[in-house]
């Protein structure tokens, strides 16, 4: 199954005269099952996109067909609530999503407000701090009374405990060090690997889309520009000098291996390939 936007146009503050186009006439599939990366320069469209996708916003022209439903513009869509709680969606600043007076009663919330018992909802929302890293000691700790990176832990733990299907998420490593942007990328993978939970990331860090999203989607102006494989992305040259990608190093490396006279195979895509690679045509010459 995939995820379609239909001729979706989303524009802000409609009607009025500082109305601004945020998304213009968008036609885009999704894989479901997949890490996709939606990805280009502030202001493409990118948060905008996402925030359809659990009815944050509703398209002011257009449709979106998610998990059998379709949202369509100008027209009464019923369900809304039950798709977010399908759709989990976790903001940049982890923080806005924050409010109760421990970590644990927090993560808990949205369990129970969907239903869910005390005891249920408990059970879930410790599973779902495990999952991402945060240890029993913390849990009677005010949620803002930590560090920036376990804020964000949390906030994704707080969307987990839903069990969705889907899980968006909006620049989920940004001011993360490098081990801790790493432990999360793993909690998503294993999330995608062992519950098929499709993973949608919106992202400026180039170099974690190219080693962890199969797919990715790149935006500029409100509208879609390459919807496809990363690699087939950062391999096409013009396309990434065109919209100034910043481009992951191992693709530097492989275009200016290519500049010297290697035949670099296409599909190479992590060092450890590409060091095999170059010693077995070092041993050939």
């Amino acid at each position: 199954m995939a995820i379609n936007f239909k001729s979706l146009t989303y524009i802000y503050d409609e009607g009025m005269p500082y109305a601004h186009k945020a998304l213009d006439d968008i036609n885009l599939s999704l894989i479901e099952g997949k890490i996709t990366a939606i990805i280009g320069q502030t202001g493409s469209g990118k948060s905008t996109l996402v925030e359809h996708l659990n009815a944050l916003l509703l398209p002011s022209f257009g449709s979106l067909e998610i998990l059998d439903r379709t949202i369509v513009a100008k027209q009464k869509n019923t369900g809304l609530k039950a798709l977010r709680k399908e759709v989990g969606l976790v903001f940049q600043f982890s923080e806005y999503q924050l409010f109760e007076e421990t970590i644990l009663k927090d993560v808990a919330f949205g369990p129970k407000n969907y239903g869910a018992s005390e005891q249920e909802a408990i059970q879930k929302a410790k599973e779902a701090l495990k999952l991402v890293g945060i240890e029993e000691k913390y849990y009677d700790i005010s949620p803002l009374d930590v560090s920036g990176g376990q804020k964000r832990r949390i906030a994704i733990a707080g969307i987990l405990a839903l069990e969705p299907k889907i899980l968006v998420l909006d620049e989920p490593t940004a001011g993360l060090d490098p081990k801790g942007a790493s432990e999360m990328i793993n909690i998503f993978i294993n999330l995608n690997k062992q519950k098929n939970t499709t993973i949608i990331i919106v992202s400026h860090d180039n170099e974690m889309v190219y080693n962890f999203a199969d797919n990715t989607v790149l935006m500029d102006h409100g509208k879609v520009i390459f919807n496809g494989l990363t690699l087939d992305l950062f391999n096409n040259k013009e396309l990434s000098d065109k919209y100034n990608l910043l481009k992951p190093k191992i693709v530097l490396f492989k275009e200016l291996l290519t500049k010297n006279g290697f035949k670099i195979d296409p599909n190479i895509r992590t060092i450890e390939e590409l060091s095999k690679y170059l010693a077995k045509e070092i041993n050939k010459k």
